[in-house]
């Protein structure tokens, strides 16, 4: 018997380019070619199978087509909403509307948890394997539910499952909003979601922590850092887990390009990244900019080489200037050397009095440079309706 792990599909509009939220569903596609041809026995999801709590309706609309590919092929897909899945001030997610439609078993629907002095937990056992789990939440977790948890088990079962949409002090305490410690004992494999990057074999207890990662490139970071994007196949079946892969998708080719600022003119790093441009067939392209530039870096005309890259075929490209400074900026090293120049931007304004509406606006447009209108007038109006959601 064999199931997929995956997690952070994240259908929606991750993007402002439509070229690549098309490149997130294609890598949804690719896992459900793969579970119908291999004959999958179930698929285990750990959240955040959209990215917003509110998604399209080209979303939920090629999710309804997906699904049912696999209710057609006999694959039932077990899941727990994850941080995004769950609308802003709301605490029902969107994944309880492809359950009651019986395309998905949402694991925390109202039929596996209950909430009382202590949470009680229950599953399914399918093909043998005993499946459940705790949903993903968007703030600190490990003294609400985990420390109240009782789970009951099905000890009959070849193997338990438990999934979980958090990020482990294991990863690192700077990222963590969960103790490794608070997680359930008892489980032979804990289906981990929430951080993007690939994590495996993880032990805890009898058991082993496994995280796949995002199933495609969510931003510049994951584009730059992580090689390659997948998920877990687990075989098992008597004895218990018999063999863990791990299967890459086929994503984009990527150009990735750091360009040294130092002692140059805004007119030299402008055409070190064209002469970088290359004729292609929809690459990805990312050029990072570092060091003190001789100009101010809004000298640099970064929609002429966008243009030029787009003409030549990329399917997208990211200018990142975080790491460079004008001629004129006084560095204090002391003080800002670890900080991104976005968060640098984000103090600034703070201490001018703006409010966190005006400064997400005016980075969200100082980023979209070379964007279409129509894209960037919609993001602002998410903007304005996802601030007013939480102020109410």
């Amino acid at each position: 018997m064999k199931f997929i792990h995956v997690g952070d599909t994240h259908i929606g509009q991750v993007y402002k380019n439509d070229t690549r939220n098309n490149d997130i569903k294609d890598a949804f596609i690719q896992m459900i070619n793969y579970a119908i041809s291999e004959k999958i026995d179930f698929i285990v999801h750990s959240g955040d199978l959209f990215d917003s709590g509110n998604p399209p309706l080209d979303s939920l609309l090629f999710m309804t087509d997906e699904l049912n590919r696999l209710k057609i092929a006999g694959i039932p897909l077990f899941i727990i909403p994850g941080s995004h899945d769950v609308g802003i001030g709301e605490e029902e997610s969107i994944v309880e509307l492809f359950h009651r439609n019986k395309l998905l078993i949402n694991l925390n629907s109202k039929k596996y948890i209950e909430f009382g002095e202590k949470v009680t937990l229950t599953g399914e056992t399918y093909k043998n394997a005993f499946i459940c789990g705790i949903k993903g939440k968007r703030s600190k977790v490990e003294d609400e539910i985990f420390k109240k948890l009782t789970v009951d088990i099905d000890n009959s079962a070849f193997i338990k499952i438990f999934a979980f949409h958090h990020t482990i002090s294991y990863l690192g305490e700077k990222f963590k909003d969960l103790e490794t410690e608070s997680l359930p004992k008892g489980f032979d494999y804990y289906a981990a979601g929430h951080w993007h990057g690939y994590k495996e074999n993880i032990k805890y207890d009898k058991g082993i922590i496994q995280y796949p990662g995002s199933l495609e490139y969510c931003d510049e970071k994951e584009i730059v850092d992580n090689p390659n994007r997948g998920f877990f196949i687990i075989s098992y079946d008597e004895k218990g887990i018999n063999d863990i892969k791990y299967k890459i998708i086929k994503t984009r080719a990527k150009q990735i390009f750091t360009i040294k600022a130092d002692n140059k003119t805004a007119i030299d790093v402008e055409n070190e990244m064209l002469n970088k441009l290359n004729k292609n067939e929809g690459d990805i392209l990312v050029l990072r900019l570092e060091g003190r530039l001789n100009d101010k870096t809004s000298d640099i005309n970064v929609i002429k080489v966008k243009k030029m890259g787009y003409e030549l075929g990329y399917s997208y490209i990211s200018i990142n200037k975080s790491k460079l400074n004008d001629k004129d900026v006084d560095v204090q090293v002391d003080e800002i050397k670890t900080k991104e120049l976005s968060t640098i931007e984000h103090e600034f304004l703070k201490k001018k009095g703006y409010n966190d509406k005006e400064i997400r606006i005016a980075r969200y447009l100082i980023d979209s440079v070379g964007e279409k209108p129509d894209s960037i007038k919609k993001e602002v109006e998410n903007i304005f309706y996802s601030h007013d959601n939480i102020e109410n």
